[in-house]
């Protein structure tokens, strides 16, 4: 009886379709649904296929593989930063060179750094950036003087492998840097007056460049009232290989490519500084995660070439497992606006994916250099922009679309 809304026209397709000499056919019925779904579902596919400019390889200042692109939300500009230390400036219109640095650690001789991450503290003007040689070291990115060392996080037991930086929209002075490192450890450090200082300016030792040394074990010791660390083992032995820190479920998220625990999520106990893990168990393990945060759906990129969504509160299957790919998965990212899912195989294959019905509306395999298959890849996604960067070692190639403002895609 309740036939829902539609327009005059479409209730006259809709029985000039389905009555037949004054009945309605079940079998019209369902042809007719089945036709207008199909077409429903090319029309979708259509709206949301990118069309990409032709991929351009950008003038890259690096010998070795690119380990880091981010996005200065304050000048707009792009930052990328190699495995060798050198740093590189991008305009944020044409991404064209616009100035080059090698980063300074007097740790360790310059032949022997070996940059793993690096993260923007945008409240802070500041960028993290963490080494092999155990420690984090902080850059201010504003000072008159090239990438300045103002702090340096020492002491830590196995090497810093991937971070994550989180700040409260709400309140600039709450902030949380989060630590994957290479012995299965995440460790999670809270700042409580980010936007007047990180640590405790008192108690810290400088070297001769005038960076404060912060000795992790002090943090642990509650030294430093700015801040205070939160840490668990729950990928051990195996590398944590990215972390996330969700700050509106007060968890951070992390994967490995063990498969037991290849995606734990720690949550932060109501009034402690504890954290209760959850596992995720896949076949193979994780090479990547991301989060959507209107969906609450973390997407895994699977060594056993699978994409799978999870509801973070159910860890006995994943909500849906996406198969398109035919090698590794080893990045994902969630397009927030548009509920949309990009996905990277070691092949080079890119697919697009609509989320809601884990439709692939695009796969693209031509437009990536040949390289060897051991080659490092990173992917870094600009939404509003609507491009992508990939690096393939050393290289940087800039894929945009040819529409950036429309409302159809990456």
């Amino acid at each position: 009886r309740d036939f829902g809304r539609g327009s005059k026209e479409e209730y006259g397709l809709l029985f000039d379709r389905v009555v037949e000499e004054g009945y309605i056919s079940w079998g019209r019925l369902c042809s007719f649904l089945v036709l207008e779904l199909s077409e429903k579902v090319r029309n979708s596919r259509s709206s949301s296929v990118p069309h990409w400019k032709p991929p351009r390889t950008l003038t890259c200042p690096h010998r070795d593989p690119v380990q880091k692109v981010l996005h200065l939300q304050s000048s707009g500009h792009y930052l990328t930063v190699s495995k060798g230390g050198m740093v590189g400036l991008r305009d944020g219109e044409d991404a064209s060179l616009l100035y080059t640095h090698r980063l300074q650690n007097r740790t360790v001789a310059p032949k022997d750094l070996w940059v793993t991450d690096m993260v923007l503290l945008h409240n802070v003007n500041k960028v993290a950036v963490s080494f092999t040689s155990k420690e984090v070291c902080f850059y201010d990115i504003l000072s008159k003087q090239d990438f300045s060392c103002k702090h340096k996080l020492q002491g830590l037991r196995f090497t810093p492998w991937c971070l994550d930086y989180w700040m409260d929209p709400s309140n600039k002075a709450q902030a949380v840097l989060t630590i994957g490192d290479t012995g299965g450890q995440v460790s999670v450090l809270h700042f409580n007056s980010a936007d007047i200082s990180l640590f405790e300016i008192l108690n810290l030792r400088t070297e001769s460049d005038s960076a404060g040394i912060v000795l992790w074990d002090e943090l642990v010791k509650g030294r430093h009232r700015s801040c205070y660390t939160m840490t668990h083992q729950g990928h051990a032995p195996a590398w944590v290989r990215r972390v996330r820190y969700l700050g509106s479920m007060e968890a951070v998220v992390s994967c490995s490519t063990r498969p037991q625990n290849s995606m734990v999520i720690g949550w932060r106990e109501p009034e402690s500084r504890s954290l209760r893990l959850t596992s995720f168990l896949t076949k193979s393990g994780v090479w990547d995660l991301d989060h959507h945060s209107g969906l609450n759906l973390i997407a895994t990129a699977g060594v056993d070439h699978r994409v799978l969504l999870w509801n973070p509160c159910v860890t006995s299957q994943p909500v849906c497992v996406i198969m398109e790919h035919t090698s590794p998965v080893i990045a994902v990212r969630f397009l927030q606006i548009k509920q949309q899912l990009v996905s990277y195989s070691k092949d080079k294959v890119l697919c697009l994916w609509e989320v809601p019905n884990q439709l692939c509306v695009h796969r693209l395999t031509s437009a990536f250099p040949m390289t060897q298959e051991d080659t490092h890849t990173i992917l870094f996604l600009h939404e509003e922009r609507r491009l992508l960067m990939l690096s393939f070692n050393s290289l940087l190639v800039l894929l945009e679309s040819k529409h950036p403002y429309a409302t159809c895609v990456p």
